[in-house]
């Protein structure tokens, strides 16, 4: 589905997972999850990415975290040569050596998951752990990269939190809300009970390899923003609805990211559900940016729709 002639659309309103690219500069994704919802227009990377990260453990033992990667893609992954990596620990993906303890598993299959269990594999009842490693994830929050075989980073998970991290607690997990998401505050929540138990027979709030549990009802967002680099005044045009919240009560804001997500700077805040908005790009920075609608309810529940543009600085 494309969007009106000369324009590029973000439209919240498939079945999930994904739905087909828009266009030749985008790739739609449209993301639900519990307390808010996302449209992407991002470009992801094709390739393996860092899911959900248990840091805080479980809650049988704190010392019981875990780790998930995920495959995207429509083709196995050999792991060979891979590395999982954060401060002080390095793991490799594909032998037995390093922070790698037992590697029972090095192909993850297509969409398929890939599940790292720290010291044992008495952390998740149920499901057996496809790593077992050493290493300790610091409450006070750690980055993690995932490099592929030629060395470079495919996947982050944390990048740009001052402090602590992103999403989760001591025994819930932080779960990315799609695979093509980016590394950024907006794209981690708080895992829920899932099917799995902890070592004392207690539900697991995350979902070690299985689909993270973020896809319920929220608020959709659309967006729609004129195509090519843009320049001088550009209109922002956007829609909100929520399943369960008149939109009279929805407040909307308008952001703008230079660093993938990570922070934020406000266009226009306060704005109703529906309208539209001339901004003055002339005072802003060039180059490639995410542009960020957020719209919110009276629980502080929130739906986003994100689109990949260029400003040209003129």
């Amino acid at each position: 589905m494309g969007g009106p002639p000369g324009g590029r659309k973000g439209l919240t309103s498939g079945p999930l997972p994904w739905q087909d690219s828009i266009e030749e500069v985008v790739a739609m994704r449209w993301i639900v999850c519990a307390g808010f919802a996302l449209s992407l227009a991002v470009v992801g990377t094709g390739q393996l990415v860092i899911n959900e990260v248990a840091w805080g453990g479980t809650d049988a033992s704190p010392y019981d975290e875990w780790i998930e990667l995920y495959n995207p893609t429509d083709e196995p992954v050999d792991l060979t040569g891979w590395v999982l990596a954060w401060e002080g620990v390095s793991i490799p993906l594909g032998e037995e050596s390093g922070g790698t303890i037992v590697l029972r598993n090095h192909v993850v299959p297509p969409h398929g998951y890939f599940l790292l269990e720290r010291s044992s594999d008495d952390t998740v009842v149920g499901r057996e752990a496809d790593l077992i490693y050493r290493g300790a994830l610091s409450n006070r929050g750690e980055v993690l990269q995932l490099l592929d075989p030629e060395g470079e980073v495919v996947s982050t998970a944390n990048l740009g939190c001052s402090s602590g991290w992103w999403a989760g607690t001591k025994g819930a997990s932080m779960e990315r809300i799609s695979p093509d998401a980016p590394d950024g505050r907006f794209s981690w929540r708080t895992g829920l009970t899932g099917e799995f138990l902890d070592a004392e027979g207690a539900p697991i709030r995350g979902t070690p390899g299985a689909a993270n549990a973020c896809y319920l009802s929220s608020p959709r967002v659309e967006l729609t923003l004129p195509e090519g680099k843009l320049s001088g005044s550009v209109s922002w045009s956007w829609r909100a609805q929520d399943p369960d919240t008149p939109v009279e009560e929805l407040t909307v804001g308008l952001y703008v990211s230079y660093d993938g997500g990570v922070t934020l700077q406000p266009v226009a805040e306060g704005l109703p559900a529906s309208g539209s908005y001339d901004w003055d790009t002339s005072g802003w920075e060039p180059g490639p940016v995410l542009l960020l609608v957020r719209a919110q309810d009276p629980d502080g529940f929130w739906g986003i729709a994100i689109a990949e543009a260029e400003l040209s600085g003129q």
